[in-house]
């Protein structure tokens, strides 16, 4: 169960949203028999299937998501360098480098996120803070919130690209418009301090009472101190 609840992280909710309910609905047979027919989406249908039962059989994951991946299938592609990148064929950071590259140049996004996280990070590749921030920047442009809080994080510390807290502020304003409460609580920083902007302390305040109200106990904190003032 952790590993298939890992997966499910890795890859995200709203990517597997869709397969699992598809794969729920569908008889085991008839999506076997499309998926031997060569039907890519069936074939990773059919190994989401698999990996995300109660009892999963990786293995038998593994095989689908190869055959759906060979044929060219994005999504294919970017669930088997899931399954390596977290270790359940076993783990070969490598090789989910081989396989996100693959799925990231057909412009998958989170293959792209991950690409990029997998040069940020240093699995897989040689670390490389310039071509991490050249994929989160695919994965911000279709609108990955994730890429976009990274890319304000890098600009903000000048991490593989050239510093700029008005760089940050417009990545930052993309991931808190999505709701992210680390992306608000930066926003709200910036225009405390006047980085990358005029001081604002209204603009503060309300970016740190949103990271606030969705639980990001460091905006409280500030929030409370900047009131006081």
């Amino acid at each position: 169960m952790k590993r298939t609840y890992t997966l499910a992280i890795l890859l995200g909710a709203a990517l597997l949203g869709g397969y699992l309910c598809s794969a729920q609905e569908d008889d085991t047979a008839r999506l076997t028999k499309q998926a031997m027919a060569g039907n890519a989406s069936a074939q990773v249908q059919l190994g989401m299937k698999y990996a995300m039962t109660m009892h999963p059989d990786f293995t038998e994951a593994m095989k689908w998501f190869r055959m759906a991946a060979d044929q060219g299938s994005a999504d294919g592609q970017l669930h088997l360098a899931a399954m390596y990148d977290i270790g359940v064929s076993p783990q070969n950071p490598t090789e989910a480098v081989k396989w996100y590259a693959l799925a990231a140049k057909q412009g998958q996004k989170d293959a792209e996120f991950r690409l990029g996280q997998m040069y940020d990070s240093a699995r897989g590749v040689t670390q490389d803070y310039a071509q991490a921030a050249e994929w989160y920047k695919k994965a911000a442009a279709q609108g990955r919130l994730d890429a976009e809080y990274r890319l304000g994080e890098m600009y903000e510390s000048g991490l593989g690209v050239k510093q700029s807290y008005t760089d940050a502020m417009h990545w930052y304003l993309g991931a808190a418009s999505k709701g992210r409460p680390e992306a608000e609580y930066r926003l709200g920083y910036l225009y405390e301090m006047g980085l990358g902007t005029k001081k604002d302390k209204q603009q503060a305040i309300a970016w740190y009472q949103k990271s606030s109200d969705h639980g990001f106990p460091d905006a409280t904190q500030a929030l409370r101190a900047l009131e006081v003032q």
